[in-house]
């Protein structure tokens, strides 16, 4: 089976690519649904949806030397619907809540340019201006993100080595796709040229 080009292994990974898209969409949606009943619920201390949209002190975790310090601490939790499977969870603030949903976020448009990079790679001719342009944005999404990162765990203080080799990785990553998108580039030139030579 050819690796690039109609009916290849890129046009499965663009499948698989597109899939995970639709589902990491559908959890960064119905986060920020569940958060906009959390702030609803936070105002006017409603009941609605108890069991899927929980705040209070105790949203069902575990009582542990990392939980037990927050016993009195305002949590969240959202589950899927009509179960008691988490979704996510957190301690109820302005700042978990923007870096969840910018989690997500970030997650979603990863899996959807990495989709939008293999399907132009699903096609005959895979040097052309649509797989530079979503490569390129690709690239960018990814240094925005390593970059935004490192300056978090740089002010944050912290002492996670597996974080910031996370975030170098994505820098890293973003940096090679640079080099591909250059590479595109070229071979779209030789593209052309040949085929005004023909």
């Amino acid at each position: 089976m050819k690796i690039i080009g109609k009916n290849s292994v890129s046009t499965y990974i663009a499948y698989l690519l597109c899939f995970l898209f639709a589902v990491t969409l559908f959890h960064l949606v119905y986060e920020i649904i569940g958060h906009l009943f959390l702030a609803y619920k936070y105002n006017t201390d409603s009941k609605i949806f108890s069991n899927t949209f929980i705040l209070g002190n105790d949203v069902g975790w575990s009582s542990n030397k990392w939980t037990d310090p927050l016993q009195n601490v305002l949590k969240f939790r959202i589950n899927y619907p009509f179960t008691d499977i988490q979704l996510v969870t957190g301690i109820y603030s302005f700042s978990q809540i923007l870096y969840n949903i910018l989690g997500m976020s970030f997650l979603t448009l990863f899996f959807f340019f990495a989709y939008k990079c293999f399907k132009e790679m699903s096609q005959d001719q895979i040097f052309n201006n649509k797989a530079i342009k979503w490569l390129k944005s690709f690239s960018v999404l990814n240094l925005i993100f390593g970059s935004i990162g490192l300056f978090q765990f740089f002010y944050n203080h912290s002492s996670s080595g597996a974080t910031f080799l996370t975030f170098i990785m994505f820098i890293f990553f973003g940096i090679t796709l640079f080099f591909v998108v250059a590479f595109f580039k070229k071979g779209l030139e030789l593209q052309n040229e040949t085929d005004l030579t023909i």
